[in-house]
């Protein structure tokens, strides 16, 4: 088969017609992307057709990694598109997903223009964007069709990078009338993603987003936080009133390790911090639900 240098590359191809049908893109090195690796959906300008992509790593520590003031990976009303960052698809979750950019519009991977029925599953996904409506995985706007529906983040280790803390480790803001809807957040470890001196979110929903599961995650920090603000700080945020059918269930909130497991999770007293375990400020109309966290 073909092999790229990076996912941009393979992305390109696909785009352009040049690789067809059910694709399997193994990654067997590090990727050192230079710019957005985007995918956009089967018949995009009437050359490509794909029914599924999956992507995952035949050995283990590989790394799709680049600096970009904007997505490492962008889903572009692609659909079918499957990440898995176990080796061979089997044990662990292995494969390393980077953006190190600390930029307001960096995110690491982002769905867009009615992305949906994608997953992205135990892969270790890092970034460090500081913008306040983005996130490492980031479901944004539509300019047509439903939103960015029925995705699936399952199994994956979402962090920041060593020292630079994304603002929203997952953050949700669609569109009126193409509302993001029908996401499933399951079963991740978020891990040290706190930014120590701006407000910051594990999981923020916010405008236009309906319908999210969001069950079976933990929130920790490996050791004691240690402010450099006075700032507010949210594990789960649900901030929009147009929004409804929430279900929160089964959450870990707390400790140095998943599951609320090891020593208590502590700060240090520099500082005055306000936490919010949960934190709903939802619409009124189908009942969202809220379940053993």
């Amino acid at each position: 088969g073909t092999e790229y240098l990076r996912l941009q590359e393979a992305f390109d191809d696909i785009n352009a017609g040049n690789l067809q049908g059910e694709i399997i893109l193994q990654i067997i090195d590090d990727c050192n992307e230079t710019g957005t690796a985007v995918i956009y959906p089967s018949g995009y300008l009437g050359n490509s057709y794909y029914s599924s992509i999956t992507i995952y790593p035949t050995g283990s520590g590989y790394t799709i990694s680049g600096s970009i003031n904007g997505p490492l990976v962008e889903l572009n009303g692609a659909a079918n598109i499957i990440f898995d960052g176990r080796v061979n698809q089997s044990g662990n979750a292995d494969l390393i997903i980077s953006n190190t950019n600390t930029g307001t519009s960096a995110s690491t991977i982002q769905f867009s223009e009615s992305a949906n029925n994608n997953i992205v599953q135990y892969c270790i996904v890092k970034g460090s964007g500081t913008g306040s409506s983005t996130g490492v995985i980031f479901f944004s706007t539509a300019s047509s069709g439903n939103g960015n529906d029925d995705n699936t983040i399952d199994n994956n280790f979402i962090t920041g990078n060593t020292t630079d803390r994304p603002v929203n480790s997952l953050y949700s803001a669609g569109t009126s009338g193409s509302e993001n809807s029908g996401n499933v957040i399951s079963n991740n470890k978020f891990y040290n993603f706190l930014n120590t001196g701006l407000e910051s979110s594990g999981i923020y929903l916010s405008s236009y987003t309906t319908s999210i599961t969001v069950s079976g995650n933990s929130f920790y920090e490996s050791s004691s936080l240690v402010p450099t603000a006075s700032t507010d700080w949210y594990f789960i945020r649900v901030n929009n009133t147009s929004g409804t059918g929430f279900s929160i269930s089964g959450n870990f909130i707390g400790g140095n390790t998943s599951s609320c497991g090891g020593t208590a999770f502590t700060k240090s007293n520099e500082y005055d911090n306000v936490f919010w375990g949960i934190f709903i400020n939802a619409g009124t109309g189908t009942a969202s639900s809220l379940q053993d966290n």
